[in-house]
């Protein structure tokens, strides 16, 4: 008997040994304190609302809680501790309410506390933990400020800029590769590279027999770096030519025509979105019969690059605020303003917008509507009128911080509330109607001067949605184009038999 209880108090001791030693193995995380600094630092100068430290540090700490519920933070008096079990795994006094760096040094210190003591924690990434702690902390905020992990940073990065390569896309042939598109701004179409042209060979290698993949693959490589490409020419002449790779933005502006009107998609907002744009307004707008109008939609575009949004409203106006933010910061608040001269020479200007229009879209459709220069067709949008800025952090990951709000130049803060259409099409074809001859006769409507009247304030949730209730958010529809040319062409023309599409990029 005394033998068996001397193997179990063995063995209890061996587990209770392997147990602290697997704990001990803590997953290296070099870069915790420097992106934890670089994180609280930057919460604490930027945010648009004053951040609580204190009550920020403690949230984050929470989420170790999610993978470990045994470990809990606590504040208690003038110390920050954290707890497993009932007893204390370590206890630091509470840093001034100022000072995000000793936060930072705080919980980079429980936090390694907390791994010593858990196999769980221990056996975490270092992304892993900051995305925890950032993502608990946070959320006390608001809506959109977010903890970006590396991979998905540079995803967006590409988004917003580019990826590189060379502008083109292949379609695999047996007599070699066929140029099925060319992006604009890209170094295959500055070097003047057409639309049904054969690439021959890529760094040599023939493309004949190649997959899609295999020639995407062949394209793509690092900034700069140069590529050899053997062209047959129209005529069958063959040439060869070496291009550098470039970051190349993704195509954000296709053109469309629908009984003899242009209409604009814009999907996003990226670094080249105006330049497009321009490209298109100017190609249309002086045509020779000129077109009666121009159609801009802006459905179920997200938002993207501010201020691109801002230089894209200037293109159409001549004067007048664009958009006025408002920040803690003292780099967050400013007033955009139109200085340039309208691109489209005066032609006259309908946009359409749905529920699924947020952010820069929304600045850009309230710009125009609200200056007098356009008339915004669809149903209410988003309400996405918290600005963001991207603050880089050491191990690559991003935060995106919420900084300033915008208010549209007709007074009313955009967040919660969105853009109000002058012509509502969720409502069906009667108010659509109605809204047309409301506009020719000059009139504004009742739930139009209700927004104005907010005076910039972002409204409690439920007063937003009962302004909102007037034109309720919808996902585009046939109707909008409808509305779009019975403004642009009036309703008699606009019921004729549509000219078949066309599609330019």
């Amino acid at each position: 008997m005394g033998r068996l209880r001397s193997l179990g108090l063995g063995l209890l001791a061996a587990l209770a040994l392997l147990g602290r030693a697997e704990a001990a193995a803590v997953e290296p995380r070099p870069l915790l304190g420097p992106v934890l600094r670089a994180g609280l630092g930057a919460l604490y100068e930027r945010h648009v609302e004053p951040v609580d430290l204190a009550a920020l540090t403690l949230a984050g700490l929470r989420g170790l809680s999610l993978t470990d519920r045994r470990i809990v933070p606590a504040l208690q008096g003038g110390t920050i501790e954290l707890r497993a079990d009932g007893r204390t795994l370590d206890r630091i006094p509470a840093p001034p309410r100022d000072a995000p760096a000793s936060w930072a040094e705080a919980a980079a210190r429980l936090i390694a506390a907390g791994s010593a003591a858990s196999p769980a924690l221990a056996r975490k990434s270092q992304e892993a933990m900051l995305r925890a702690f950032f993502d608990e902390a946070v959320a006390t905020l608001d809506p959109y400020t977010r903890y970006v992990p590396a991979e998905e940073a540079r995803l967006g990065r590409t988004r917003r800029l580019g990826e590189a390569g060379l502008g083109l896309v292949l379609e695999p042939d047996p007599g070699g590769a066929v140029i099925a598109r060319v992006i604009d701004d890209a170094p295959a179409w500055a070097a003047g590279l057409m639309e049904g042209e054969r690439v021959l060979a890529i760094d040599g290698r023939p493309t004949a027999r190649l997959s899609a993949e295999q020639l995407a693959r062949m394209l793509e490589g690092e900034e700069s770096a140069p590529v050899s490409l053997t062209i047959r020419r129209d005529g069958g002449r063959t040439e060869t030519i070496v291009l550098a790779r470039a970051m190349v933005a993704p195509e954000t502006v296709t053109l469309s025509w629908q009984a003899g009107v242009p209409i604009l998609r814009v999907s996003a907002f990226n670094r080249l979105t105006d330049r497009r744009l321009a490209r298109a307004v100017i190609a249309v707008a002086h045509r020779d019969p000129a077109p009666p109008g121009l159609v801009l939609d802006l459905r179920g575009n997200r938002g993207g690059l501010l201020r691109q949004a801002i230089t894209t409203a200037d293109l159409f106006l001549t004067g007048g605020v664009i958009a006025v933010a408002e920040g803690r910061h003292p780099d967050a608040s400013r007033t955009h303003r139109a200085d340039g001269a309208d691109i489209a020479g005066g032609l006259r200007l309908a946009v359409l917008v749905d529920g699924g229009s947020a952010s820069s879209a929304e600045v850009l459709a309230a710009a125009l509507q609200d200056n007098g220069r356009a008339v915004v067709i669809g149903s209410v949008t988003t309400g996405k009128g918290l600005i963001q800025t991207v603050v880089p952090l050491p191990d690559e990951s991003e935060l995106h911080v919420t900084w300033s709000n915008l208010i549209a130049p007709g007074g009313y803060a955009l967040q919660g509330l969105g853009v109000l259409p002058a012509v509502c099409t969720s409502l069906g074809a009667g108010p659509a109607r109605a809204a047309l001859a409301r506009i020719a006769a000059g009139q504004v409507s009742e739930a139009a001067s209700l927004w104005r009247a907010t005076g910039g304030r972002v409204l409690p949730a439920a007063e937003a949605a009962r302004l909102r209730e007037a034109c309720p958010a919808a996902e585009g529809g046939a109707l909008d184009i409808t509305a779009a040319l019975w403004l642009l062409r009036g309703p008699d023309e606009s019921a004729r038999r549509p000219a078949p599409a066309e599609v330019v990029r």
